[in-house]
């Protein structure tokens, strides 16, 4: 006589299915499929189950399910099952895995895993990034009537800092505060963040108008009339070496870009060199003095104030 599992089987042949291909399309566990076509129903816990499965398979090969029930039934003396059987309870296969102790260990390491990482990789950033500087006074662009400023900011942490390219300390959060001096007009505050060994570097930059009271500017008109023996040097032409000592002091030593211009105040002596006497001019008290050539034809000038307003030069 013939089986049920001899029908189910040469049924799947017939269509050109394999048995992995049933399972999936079925959502059958592929053994169970492999229990129904080798007629091992004894297999199953019950015969509810086993019918259930024969319903599925039989229906999925296109075969009339009634006839193949009536003869599993012809054909199968089942028996049912204790409750307290051991064996593995046959159901169809859940998409979703449940959530045993195994998969929460996997899922916690995972999720520790990727933090740690995430944590590396902001750390790397933060440790490649130029640090960060943030002004909380005076605000820029802004005019004040008191020649004491107060700069006030944050840094990242470990940053060394420097406000007109003066070193100014931070504290450990980073925070840091200075007093500037500022001079009648726009003044320009440099605030300069660096790390890393200075190998990165950031930098803000403060304008602040400065609106002196009139009595101080009037006062700072009157000093600079009372002003005597002023020197000032202006460069011409072309950029020139240049070297300029005032009262046994050295002012300038550097080559000197066309344009610029200084000007100080002379108490009793000044020498000055300069590669190019064309590109060179002297002025003392708003007079011109005239450079001579030294022997190595380099213009040397050499000035001591005998009286007021007049010099003795060599």
């Amino acid at each position: 006589m013939i089986t049920v599992g001899e029908v189910l089987k040469k049924q799947r042949e017939l269509l050109e299915r394999t048995l992995k291909e049933a399972s999936l399309d079925t959502k059958i566990q592929l053994r169970f499929l492999k229990y129904l076509e080798d007629n091992n129903f004894e297999k199953f816990d019950s015969d509810i189950y086993a019918q259930g499965f024969l319903k599925i398979y039989a229906s999925y090969l296109n075969l009339n399910t009634e006839r193949i029930l009536a003869i599993y039934r012809r054909s199968v003396p089942f028996k049912t099952k204790s409750s307290e059987s051991l064996r593995e309870t046959p159901r169809v296969k859940n998409r979703f895995p449940s959530i045993t102790p195994k998969l929460l260990a996997v899922f916690i390491t995972t999720i520790f895993l990727v933090s740690t990482l995430a944590y590396i990789g902001y750390q790397i950033y933060q440790f490649q990034s130029p640090p960060k500087i943030s002004i909380s006074s005076p605000d820029n662009d802004s005019s004040v009537e008191n020649e004491i400023i107060d700069v006030r900011g944050l840094t990242d942490p470990n940053t060394t800092l420097f406000v007109n390219d003066l070193p100014i300390e931070t504290t450990a959060d980073g925070d840091f505060h200075t007093e500037i001096s500022l001079n009648p007009g726009i003044n320009l505050i440099t605030i300069t963040a660096k790390k890393n060994n200075n190998t990165q570097e950031s930098v803000e930059i403060i304008k602040i108008t400065y609106n002196a009271p009139q009595e101080a500017e009037e006062e700072e008109q009157e000093e600079k009339i009372d002003k005597l023996n002023i020197l000032k040097l202006s460069i011409i032409n072309s950029s020139v070496w240049v070297q300029l000592n005032i009262d046994n002091t050295n002012k300038l030593s550097q080559i000197v870009q066309v344009g610029e211009e200084y000007e100080y105040e002379v108490k009793e002596n000044f020498t000055f060199t300069t590669g190019k006497l064309g590109s060179t001019q002297i002025f003392f008290n708003d007079t011109e003095v005239n450079i001579p050539l030294n022997s190595s034809h380099v213009g040397f000038l050499s000035c001591d104030i005998v009286e007021k307003d007049q010099l003795d030069c060599e």
